[in-house]
């Protein structure tokens, strides 16, 4: 046979892919290996994770793009060429809130438009949230501290990681970026997936080991930041220099842990002058999750100003505390000060969901990685002679469900006492709260009334109890004023000085109590006494409720800047009329229209009014999109959950043939109308017919209200 015969069937393919190529038929194909491909990591990791992110907005301004940040762009960048980035940081003055502010947030540039992007996307974010060859769920999202992900109108959020994807409600879709916002241990670049060999319990090992990184200088800080010297300005220290300073290094995991019995409620107590710390009298117990409440302070040095906390610290002459201090010019990159558990940095959250609490208390939610007493320490690389004071460590069982339970709240406390067991979500309680308390300013108060020297009144509101459970994206209480009754009956002050309300969480949960100071708490004496026990009837002398007064609303993580949509409205649809509606909160037959459209017919429907979910003392409001609860007085999108037409759904929302949709504020740009409660909502009728709307509930004979639909052409 000859050359050229032998060739003609590999010249015949080569032509026929080239062809192929040429028309496109290929595209998919080359598209799909070409974003196959998945970050690759320079460790081979061993079972220990970190847990789920929590979430902390923005809280300061500080928008230099942060190391981990930095790191895991590149990543993304230099494993897809054809990607693209859209930045870090973002000017402080640039829209609203946003991690972007503070460094440790990435845009992400890929189109939704673009198949090749959706395949690069779809790889990428399969490869953050899949499990691990040890079974970690969202294994690699986990190790890099990813906090949530937004794209294509969806986010997933780690501290919601159970709901999967959800509805991004948002003005701007991210249809032309991935928005990821990292934890600050992840923009930090202290999680597992930079460094197996400082994460507590972990064998990884790595090639070598990362080179320390050069100062780099850093922008200035914004004007209400008091200036003070910058630790990325000091200088390299000499090698001599460095042997003499002969720094402590960081705390680390002993090799074994003690056993005891298991945990359900301990204080420790952390002694700031004793390097090995403390251990806690019972073991924590591995892959259970314990809320670690922390407060107080302690003086690392000699000079009276000197002091720190589990989070932040301050020095001598300064009147500001801040959260990553170093104390050695030669670890400038280091965060000193800080409180450990086993050998892991805190990286703990401010009660008052600032960057540093300025009652000193912050909460963490820790799963140790191994069964056994475990040791807390804070890390003083100067030395621990001359440091006094200790810091107050609570842990809590967040597995321990408790019908009935009694505990103290020191007045002296800011952050109030948090209850010794979890309350079981859905469930009703009766709390009854006594006892007095005094400030230093002459004023006694109870848990609902104050006097100043003489006659006890119910107005004085400063002084006032509040109380609270938890939201589903952070560790701060949602406190609230609790409007309480005196156990005498009526609605003025008990001589005994006794109150009640019911408390129904919203979700399992432990319940927060404090006292309100609107001057300091340091001088304050006494304590309430707070009981709960399973509610079993009506409070003495309850009230009816009342309609609550709309508030700005407070929404979970949204990315929103100068990005507008386009509200041009399209032409209007031969031959339809506008029908007028009311959708019945009391029922749960669907209201349907009179007209039935033709399959891509378009349509606008407008939703307006209020009703109550609840109608009861522990009241929710609701309108087509948001809600809003005795105990969160902010309009939220999301927040109550329950089985609607068969399956788990959000509650609350006006629904179209069946499917909660998006619905669009009339008169804001964020999620909800807190002034008008009207809403639109823009519809093609897919399937010849009339449109059905119900309100999506698990329970309705508690309703009460109705809601107002008019259905018009678009």
């Amino acid at each position: 046979m000859s050359d050229v015969r032998r060739n003609q069937p590999v010249r015949i393919l080569a032509g026929a892919l080239a062809w192929l190529l040429v028309t496109g038929l290929l595209v998919g194909l080359t598209t799909e290996s070409a974003s196959a491909k998945v970050p690759r990591a320079a460790f081979r990791y061993t079972a220990a994770i970190e847990p789920l992110a929590n979430y902390v907005g923005q809280s300061t301004c500080s928008p230099a793009a942060k190391p981990g940040t930095t790191a895991f762009a590149n990543l993304l960048l230099r494993t897809y060429p054809r990607s693209r980035s859209l930045g870090i940081s973002r000017s402080c003055g640039v829209g609203g809130k946003s991690e972007h502010k503070e460094g440790r947030a990435f845009d992400w540039g890929l189109n939704v438009r673009n198949a090749g992007d959706r395949a690069v996307a779809k790889a990428a974010l399969r490869w953050l949230l899949q499990k691990d060859r040890f079974g970690n769920r969202h294994a690699m999202a986990r190790r890099l501290g990813v906090q949530y992900i937004i794209w294509n109108r969806r986010i997933w959020g780690a501290y919601a990681a159970g709901s999967g994807w959800r509805r991004y409600t948002g003005s701007n879709p991210h249809t032309d970026h991935i928005h990821i916002s990292l934890s600050w241990t992840g923009a930090r670049k202290k999680t597992s997936f930079w460094s197996p060999r400082r994460f507590p319990n972990s064998s990884g090992t790595a090639p070598s080991s990362p080179k320390k990184p050069r100062p780099k200088p850093q922008p200035d800080r914004p004007s209400y930041d008091p200036p003070r010297p910058d630790r990325h300005d000091w200088p390299e220290p000499r090698p001599d220099e460095r042997r003499r300073s002969r720094s402590i290094p960081e705390p680390r995991a002993p090799k074994r842990l003690a056993k005891a019995a298991p945990v359900v409620v301990e204080q420790v107590s952390v002694p700031a002058k004793r390097r090995a710390g403390i251990r806690s009298k019972k073991a924590l117990v591995r892959g259970r999750r314990y809320l670690l409440e922390v407060s107080g302070t302690y003086r690392y040095g000699k000079a009276s100003g000197s002091r720190a906390g589990a989070e932040c610290s301050t020095s001598d002459g300064s009147w500001w505390w801040q959260r990553d201090r170093s104390l050695r010019s030669e670890q400038w990159y280091a965060d000193h000060l800080d409180l450990y558990v086993d050998g892991k940095d805190l990286q703990a959250q401010a009660d008052d969901g600032d960057s540093c609490d300025r009652g000193h208390s912050y909460r963490w939610v820790y799963e140790p990685r191994r069964t056994g007493r475990v040791p807390f320490t804070v890390w003083d690389p100067s030395g621990y002679k001359d440091n006094s004071g200790r810091l107050a460590v609570r842990i809590l069982d967040l597995g321990a469900v408790r019908s009935a339970m009694t505990w103290k709240v020191p007045s002296r406390s800011a952050a109030g006492a948090t209850s010794p067991g979890l309350l079981r979500e859905g469930e009703e309680y009766l709390v009854t709260v006594s006892g007095t308390w005094r400030n230093g300013e002459g004023v006694t108060a109870d848990a609902e009334c104050a006097t100043y020297g003489g006659t006890w009144r119910r107005d004085i509101d400063a002084f006032d109890m509040h109380a609270g459970g938890w939201s589903y994206d952070n560790l701060s209480p949602r406190i609230a004023g609790i409007q309480t009754l005196p156990v005498s009956g009526g609605e003025g002050c008990d001589p005994r000085h006794t109150y009640t309300f019911v408390h129904r969480p919203d979700r399992t949960s432990p319940l927060n109590v404090r006292v309100s100071d609107p001057e300091r708490y340091d001088d304050n004496r006494g304590a309430l006494r707070v009981r709960v026990r399973p509610y079993d009837g009506p409070a003495p002398g309850a009230p009816e409720p009342e309609q609550p007064t709309p508030e700005r609303p407070t929404p979970e993580p949204e990315d929103e800047w100068d990005r507008d949509r386009d509200d041009t409205p399209a032409p209007p649809s031969p031959g339809i009329t506008t029908e007028q509606l009311k959708v019945d909160s009391r029922s749960r037959d669907a209201v349907r229209t009179e007209q039935e459209y033709p399959a891509g017919t378009s349509l606008r429907v407008t939703a307006s009014g209020m009703y109550f979910m609840r109608n009861a003392r522990d009241w929710i409001v609701a309108d087509a999109e948001c809600a809003v609860s005795h105990r969160d007085r902010s309009w939220r999108p999301t927040g109550y959950e329950g089985d609607f037409a068969g399956r788990r759904s959000p509650l609350g929302d006006l629904v179209v043939n069946g499917a909660i949709v998006e619905w669009r504020p009339a008169s804001s740009r964020g999620s909800c109308d807190t002034e008008g409660h009207t809403y639109t909502y823009d519809v093609t009728v897919s399937q010849a017919g009339p449109l059905r709307f119900v309100i999506a509930d698990d329970h309705y004979d508690d309703n009460r209200g109705a809601l107002d639909v008019r259905v018009e052409a678009r």
